[in-house]
Order: structure tokens, then C-alpha cells, then sequence
């Protein structure tokens, strides 16, 4: 089967506007992503270290009208793993203390450090497992 674009059927275009998944405001500039991060209380520093990104490019970022392609997919990562954690952990303040803190759980590593070791999918299962009352 042969992918003919033709005047009928135009390719669909990327919506730049904010789009809602599950009620939640999609970030699409730098502007909604400062702003996200006041409102949680999280630290360009922390989020940049959770992004896998320099301090330097995501302040670039936050003042760009549209996030540049090569840095959207790990900001919308990073802002779904947030929001899963706070809501597991309830405010922002015990987060990032738990972010920070060795987890036996962990092999004593911190979160923040399987986050940087690529070992993410750790923190999802965590969170999956949680969801579903695996530890109760």
C-alpha cells in the first residue's frame, strides 16, 4: 500500500495550541513550563537534572514561545513522572525530599540518581505498582 498525499486528504498538521490529556494542560512553551514549575516548587535545577539537560538550556527553553523540538520529549517525560510522584506523595516539599533521600528500595540510591542513570522505568513501576495497591 502506496501513502499518496493528496489535496483530499491533506496531511494532519501539528496543533501548536494546549491541548488536555486526562483534564491536565499539555506544556507547549517555555512560558507554561516556568510557570508549571513555581506553581509545583520545583527548582530549574532539579528539573533540568531530571530532564537530562543543562540549567542554561531549559532557562533558553523557558523563555522560547514554543519548546524546540530536541527538548520537548524529555520535558513532557519529566513533567508526566512529576505529576505521578506528587501524587503519590501528596505536596512538593515531601518530593523533592524524597527525590534527595538514599531509598533502601533503591539499593540506597536516591531517586534522583536512577533518574540521571537512566533508570526511570524503575520510578514507573514504583509508581504502578502503588496505583494497584501492590504494597498494601
Amino acid at each position: 500500500m502506496s501513502s499518496v498525499i493528496s489535496k483530499k486528504n491533506p496531511p494532519k498538521k501539528r496543533i501548536a495550541a494546549r491541548q488536555s490529556t486526562k483534564g491536565r494542560a499539555v506544556i507547549k512553551s517555555g512560558s507554561d513550563l516556568m510557570a508549571w514549575r513555581k506553581k509545583w516548587g520545583i527548582s530549574r535545577k532539579l528539573f533540568a537534572q531530571m530532564a537530562d539537560c543543562s540549567e542554561r538550556t531549559l532557562a533558553t527553553c523557558e523563555k522560547a514561545s514554543s519548546l524546540p523540538d530536541t527538548i520537548e520529549r524529555p520535558v513532557t517525560e519529566t513533567v508526566r513522572l512529576i505529576r505521578a510522584l506528587q501524587e503519590l506523595a501528596g505536596d512538593h516539599t515531601a518530593l523533592k525530599d524524597w527525590l534527595l533521600t538514599p531509598n533502601p528500595a533503591f539499593g540506597k540510591r536516591t531517586p534522583l540518581t536512577l533518574i540521571r542513570n537512566g533508570e526511570v522505568d524503575r520510578l514507573w513501576e514504583m509508581v504502578h505498582q502503588l496505583r494497584q495497591g501492590a504494597f498494601a
